[in-house]
């Protein structure tokens, strides 16, 4: 009796603990001393606990940031194929010029009009003498005199130089790296949509695992509890018929320690039902010392088994971790695409307009702002880079090969699982079946025995020992029941079903 108690309590605390672990990655904070804060009281059915749950989970609001990340990054992608447009402006001081040090403009033609070299027989034309001597004289520099002022310099000097700029340039040809990364953003985008369609259903059947795990420890405590109840009244009967003589010091004995085993049973248990409603809050974000009242109970009604072939089959179609993965493939091979792009030539078209004062297109005009413009084509090809290109392709072919030996374990780990939580349904439903018919057995057991016992036909330990077998079927099957419930979830998240909730 005391062994099998102890086994009972030990179960639970194992398996509740377990949980409590995994919930914890979901809390933000965790309270030293959770019983010491406000206790609040709350009834949830498991559709409410669910949408809670998925409501406050870190983990989805994760996946929901990195899938508008992904979306963002087809936004960049699709905008570095369009034009772009960039202005900007300038403003510069310059500093002064001495007058002795400024540029002026001096033509100095003589030795391209010199009359001594020109055909003496040309010279005796008087108008031809008449105008080479014009022409020199007008072009001979002419020396400076003294108090004259120099004349003025070839180009205005500008100390506030002001220049006003926009540019446009289109991408005409890249060699299909832009439309790549582009495919790849696109395929990212949807593989990171898959994933957080994953951790829906994920965190759905960690809900409902946590859910239904605090059902099974509260009902093996409301199962010890009556134990104690009823010991305690029979503890009672057994010490008035000590005092009358009809029974023995030992049978008494036996029955206090029968007490005290389900005490310490009972304790183990309320323990483990506190652990539970712990996890469950701390899985739906509520405070840990909340009080929660299941208001969901199970139904057991045995669902037909699915074809094992037809679920390994849907498996392998469904999850959203192979869709996941198979884009993550398409997304590769577009990285690929993109590397080889480095082999081609790259074709851009480009304008600009200034408007700036000085604009030096405009030489020798008054200081004042000048527009101007220009179009241009600019072909690039990147002959010889030592293998630079194909080095980037080897890189890329890699990736590719990685993330499909990814999905070839990917498939093997579904179909691992998805065996053994098949043939774990199975045992849960043969279970249920022999545990139900157990509390049959168990039962009867229990009446004729406690009809015996009345007319003085059997032992107060054969009593003790119908009580302990009634107790061991019901929780038998109180368990049996709880855990087909989630290996069924389970099942049908290794399928890759999604439920109502996990949608939305």
């Amino acid at each position: 009796m005391k062994t099998f108690f102890s086994s009972l309590a030990f179960a639970a605390i194992a398996s509740t603990s377990a949980l409590t672990l995994a919930s914890q990655a979901f809390a933000q904070t965790v309270p030293v001393n959770p019983t010491n804060q406000s206790t609040q009281k709350l009834r949830i059915t498991l559709e409410e606990a669910i949408k809670m749950g998925m409501g406050y989970s870190k983990t989805l609001h994760t996946s929901q940031v990195k899938v508008a990340a992904a979306e963002a990054r087809i936004g960049e992608a699709n905008a570095a194929m369009l034009p772009s447009l960039g202005v900007s402006a300038s403003y510069a001081r310059l500093s002064d010029i001495p007058a002795d040090r400024q540029f002026r403009f001096e033509f100095n033609a003589s030795s391209l009009f010199d009359i001594s070299k020109v055909d003496r027989a040309l010279l005796m034309n008087p108008n031809v003498a008449q105008t080479f001597q014009a022409i020199q004289q007008a072009t001979t520099p002419r020396q400076p005199v003294p108090g004259e002022a120099p004349p003025p310099p070839a180009f205005p000097i500008l100390l506030d130089n002001v220049a006003f700029q926009a540019n446009i340039t289109y991408p005409v040809f890249t060699g299909f790296r832009l439309e790549a990364q582009k495919a790849a953003a696109e395929y990212s985008s949807q593989a990171a949509t898959q994933d957080l369609v994953k951790d829906k259903i994920e965190t759905e059947f960690s809900i409902k695992n946590a859910y239904w795990t605090l059902y099974k420890v509260r009902e093996l405590q409301k199962l010890t509890a009556e134990t104690i109840a009823q010991v305690t009244a029979r503890l009672g009967d057994a010490q008035n018929l000590l005092k009358s003589g009809l029974l023995t010091t030992n049978d008494v004995l036996r029955l206090q320690l029968q007490l005290s085993n389900a005490k310490i049973t009972n304790i183990d248990a309320n323990n483990a039902a506190r652990l539970s409603a712990v996890a469950l809050n701390n899985t739906l974000g509520l405070p840990l010392g909340t009080e929660v009242e299941l208001a969901s109970t199970i139904d057991y009604k045995p669902a037909e088994v699915p074809d094992y072939e037809k679920a390994i089959q849907r498996s392998l179609e469904s999850r959203a971790e192979v869709s996941g993965t198979q884009l993550r493939i398409k997304a590769a091979e577009e990285g690929v695409r993109a590397a080889r792009g480095g082999f081609l030539p790259t074709l851009a078209l480009s304008g600009s307009a200034l408007e700036a004062n000085p604009n030096q297109r405009f030489v020798g005009r008054p200081a004042e702002f000048n527009f101007s413009w220009q179009l241009a084509a600019q072909l690039s090809w990147t002959v010889w880079n030592w293998n630079t290109s194909g080095y980037q392709v080897a890189q890329a072919e890699a990736q590719v090969a990685q993330a499909e030996d990814a999905l070839s374990m990917l498939k093997d780990g579904i179909k691992l699982e998805v065996t053994q939580n098949y043939l774990t349904l199975q045992q849960s439903r043969e279970k249920v079946a022999v545990a139900q018919q157990g509390v049959e057995q168990a039962n009867e057991n229990y009446r004729i025995t406690n009809e015996k016992f009345k007319k003085g036909l059997a032992l107060t330990s054969d009593l003790t020992d119908a009580e302990t077998f009634q107790l061991q079927a019901k929780v038998s099957y109180v368990s049996s029941v709880v855990d087909y419930e989630i290996a069924q979830a389970r099942l049908q998240k290794s399928i890759g079903e999604q439920p109502a909730l996990a949608g939305k």
